[in-house]
């Protein structure tokens, strides 16, 4: 279902520029209803605290720091991965001498990168326990392969694009982790929930903001340089997530008598720390 889900989303960049050369519209355009999928998203995807929550969840729930420092962060990561998403069938397209056929197929590779970086980094950071700084490698790669992709030929553009797309596509399910270890019980389904719909806004705001850049300048490096931009500073924002998240589970550890969760008295486990 993910998969054919997916599809829907990426099948659309393919059609970019057929539909600005028998349309007539605009890169703008284009990218804002590209974008306008993840509107209804985050619309249906309207969190709603329990009725039974215990007293102050709701509030925790709508002015908890860190709660938004997350949203803000997936935002970051959907701006970037979705940028990438929908353009990149446009950016391969830069490539002389290629038939669409070609291009579909190298727009794959980024992708089966992508696939492969996702399932070692997901292993790695289980084994470990470290989410933190894997999630930092993941977007700092990211950005640095926007980067290179402003500052090389178009081949070696799509071998940078290759890295992007690890880096963003990685930080997804690694980021996942961490809101999930550190959210109260009480709170995490409607919390949870927030952060997706929220942070699902940067599949709209990415595409329409790359759109009005390519128009205003004629090329897609400012939008590249502007996905760098935003990956770096989701990747600073990682060092503000507090440590202690109660419900992380890593490999190796060993509940201890006298552990405690978040005012529920003594339990099997106890707090493990957000790394």
């Amino acid at each position: 279902m993910f998969v054919a889900n997916y599809v829907d989303r990426v099948n659309i960049g393919f059609a970019q520029d057929q539909l600005r050369a028998d349309a007539g519209i605009s890169a703008a355009a284009f990218g804002f209803g590209a974008g306008l999928f993840f509107v209804a998203y985050a619309r249906s995807r309207r969190p709603v605290p329990p009725p039974v929550a215990p007293s102050g969840s709701r509030r925790q729930l709508l002015t908890d720091p860190q709660l938004l420092l997350f949203c803000w962060i997936y935002f970051a990561i959907s701006v970037a991965l979705y940028a990438v998403t929908f353009w990149l069938p446009s950016i391969v397209g830069d490539i002389a001498g290629l038939s669409d056929f070609q291009v579909g197929l190298l727009v794959a590779v980024p992708w089966l990168c992508a696939l492969a970086a996702v399932y070692v980094t997901g292993r790695a950071s289980d084994r470990t326990g470290r989410r933190r700084p894997f999630l930092v490698g993941a977007l700092l790669a990211g950005s640095a392969g926007t980067l290179l992709a402003t500052l090389v030929s178009p081949w070696l553009g799509l071998a940078a694009l290759c890295l992007a797309a690890m880096g963003f596509k990685t930080s997804s399910p690694v980021f996942w982790t961490i809101p999930q270890s550190y959210l109260d019980a009480r709170i995490a389904a409607p919390a949870i929930a927030l952060v997706n719909s929220l942070g699902n806004l940067g599949g709209f705001v990415s595409p329409t903001a790359f759109g009005i850049l390519q128009d205003a300048t004629g090329s897609t490096r400012g939008g590249l340089i502007g996905l760098s931009v935003v990956g770096v500073l989701a990747a600073l924002s990682v060092a503000l997530v507090r440590g202690g998240g109660h419900r992380e589970r890593t490999r190796g550890r060993r509940p201890r008598a006298g552990d405690h969760g978040p005012g529920r008295g003594p339990v099997r486990g106890g707090p493990a720390r957000v790394r």
